[in-house]
C-alpha cells in the first residue's frame, strides 16, 4: 500500500498562516492519512487474510513545555504490516515538530520569538528467516535551514534456543546546515557514523537482561549558527555569576559577539545494560546507561519502569529517570580574551553557549497508561496516556539555573491479525 501526502513547503507554510494555524493544517492532515490508512488496511487484510497479515496504524499527539518558554506540538501517524509466514514486516512512520521558543538565549541577543516546523519520514524493512533477523531503515528529516538524510541496516541470530541472541547494527546520518537566507551552497556538512554490537539472554524463567554497545563518529559542523557568545575582559569572567540575568551579561561582556564554535569531530561511546523481570501482574525494568565523548563529557542515566497490569483491559506504568553529567572540556560559563606569545588579544579557539554542554543533572517522573477498547481476538484498539515532569538543574550557566519541563503523550493504535 503506497501513501502520499501533500504539504506545503515550510517557507510557504510560514509565509501563508500563523503557528497555531499551521498546527491545525497539519493536524486536519495528519488525521486524513491516519483514516486512509485505517480503512486501506482493514480493506488489505480482508482481501488477503489467507496470507495471516498483521496490520496495526497509529497516531499519536505530544506536547511538549518548559519554563524557558519553549513550546513543541508532535502530531505523528505510523501504520505496519507483518507476513508472519514468509517473515516480512514493513513499516513506516510520518512525525511532525511545531516549534515555538522566546527562551531566554533568544531574549538576551534581542532577537523576538521564532516558530518553526520540522517534518520527519522514516521507513523500515524487516526480515526474518528461522534464527536470522535482518532489517534496513531510511529517514529524513526537513527543517527550512538543515536537512537531514539518514540510514541503518541491523542483524540479530537466536542461539541455545532463544536464551541468547546477539545483535549488531550500522547506521549513517548526512546533515545539511544552513541559515535562513543564505544560498544552499554555503550550506555546512555533518556526517555521522556509528556501530552498535549487544546481545539479549534469557536469565531464568520470568527474568532477561541485555547489554549494548553504542559508538558514534561525527564529522563537519557541529556548532548552531544562529548562536553567539558573550565575551569578557581577561580576569573578569570570575564575576559573572552562575545563572545571571541577561542586564547582568550585558553590563559586563566587551561589545564582540563572536558566533558558536565547537571542533569539527565528536566520538561517543556509550554501554547501556538492562534487566526485566516479570512477576505475576507486575514487570520490572531497570536501565543503566554510561557515557562518555571526545569533547570531555560522562554521563550516567538511570531508568526505572514499573508495568501493572490491571486486569485483562489496563496497564500502567510509574516511570523515574536520573542523568546526572558532567561539562566538555572547553565549557566555560564565561569566556574570556586570551592573549597570545605575541602579545596580541584573540577569542577562545572554542566557544559555545550550548548549556546542555554544561555540568548538569536532570530527574523525570511521570506515569503512564494503556487501555485496551476492544475485546474482539482479531481487532484490537489500545488508547495510551503518558504525563512526564523534568526538572533540571545547571550548576555552571549562563541566564538560567534550572528548567522545569512537562511532556503530556496521547496516542491510539489499533491492530487487525
Amino acid at each position: 500500500m503506497t501513501v502520499s501526502l501533500g504539504v506545503l513547503t515550510a517557507s510557504q507554510d510560514r509565509a501563508a498562516h500563523t503557528p497555531s494555524d499551521r498546527f491545525l493544517i497539519v493536524v486536519s492532515q495528519l488525521v486524513c492519512l491516519l483514516a486512509f490508512l485505517l480503512c486501506g488496511s482493514r480493506i488489505e487484510v480482508d482481501t488477503v487474510c489467507a496470507r495471516k497479515l498483521t496490520t496495526s496504524a497509529s497516531t499519536e499527539l505530544a506536547g511538549y513545555t518548559d519554563s524557558t518558554q519553549v513550546h513543541v506540538a508532535s502530531p505523528t501517524v505510523a501504520a505496519s504490516v507483518t507476513d508472519a509466514e514468509s517473515g516480512v514486516s514493513i513499516s513506516g512512520r510520518y512525525l511532525v515538530d511545531v516549534v515555538s521558543a522566546a527562551s531566554v538565549d533568544i531574549v538576551s541577543t534581542a532577537s523576538p520569538r521564532w516558530d518553526e516546523v520540522r517534518h520527519v519520514g522514516s521507513l523500515e524493512a524487516s526480515y526474518q528467516r528461522g534464527p536470522l533477523s535482518v532489517s534496513g531503515s531510511a529517514g529524513v528529516s526537513r527543517e527550512p535551514d538543515y536537512l537531514s538524510l539518514s540510514a541503518g541496516a541491523a542483524a540479530s541470530l537466536d542461539l541455545l534456543e532463544k536464551n541468547l541472541t546477539p545483535f549488531v547494527g550500522f547506521r549513517y546520518g548526512h546533515d545539511d546546515v544552513g541559515v535562513k537566507g543564505r544560498p544552499r551552497a554555503d550550506w555546512e556538512l555533518l556526517q555521522k557514523g556509528g556501530l552498535q554490537l549487544g546481545a539479549t539472554f534469557v536469565v531464568n524463567h520470568f527474568m532477561i537482561a541485555s547489554v549494548q554497545l553504542d559508538a558514534d563518529f561525527e564529522r563537519g559542523y557541529l556548532a548552531k549558527p544562529y548562536r553567539y557568545i558573550p565575551l569578557f575582559a581577561p580576569g573578569t569572567g570570575v564575576d559573572v555569576s552562575v545563572g545571571a540575568e541577561p542586564s547582568e551579561v550585558h553590563a559586563k561582556r566587551l561589545p564582540e559577539r563572536p558566533i558558536e564554535r565547537l571542533p569539527s569531530e565528536r566520538n561517543r561511546y556509550a554501554v547501556t545494560g538492562r534487566i526485566a523481570a516479570r512477576r505475576g501482574p507486575v514487570t520490572i525494568r531497570i536501565d543503566e546507561r554510561l557515557y562518555t565523548d571526545s569533547w570531555g563529557v560522562s554521563a550516567t542515566t538511570t531508568d526505572a519502569r514499573v508495568m501493572i497490569d490491571l486486569g485483562s483491559r489496563v496497564m500502567i506504568w510509574p516511570h523515574l529517570r536520573l542523568h546526572v553529567q558532567s561539562g566538555a572540556s572547553f565549557w566555560q560559563r564565561a569566556y574570556e580574551l586570551l592573549q597570545t606569545e605575541t602579545g596580541e588579544w584573540t577569542i577562545p579557539r572554542y566557544r559555545t553557549g550550548d548549556r546542555e554542554l554544561s555540568k548538569l543533572s536532570t530527574y523525570t517522573g511521570g506515569l503512564g497508561g494503556k487501555f485496551r477498547l476492544t475485546d474482539q481476538a482479531d481487532s484490537a484498539w489500545h488508547i495510551t496516556y503518558q504525563l512526564e515532569a523534568g526538572y533540571t538543574q545547571f550548576f555552571d550557566a549562563l541566564y538560567i539555573k534550572s528548567r522545569w519541563s512537562v511532556l503530556s503523550v496521547l496516542g491510539i493504535t489499533a491492530q487487525w491479525n
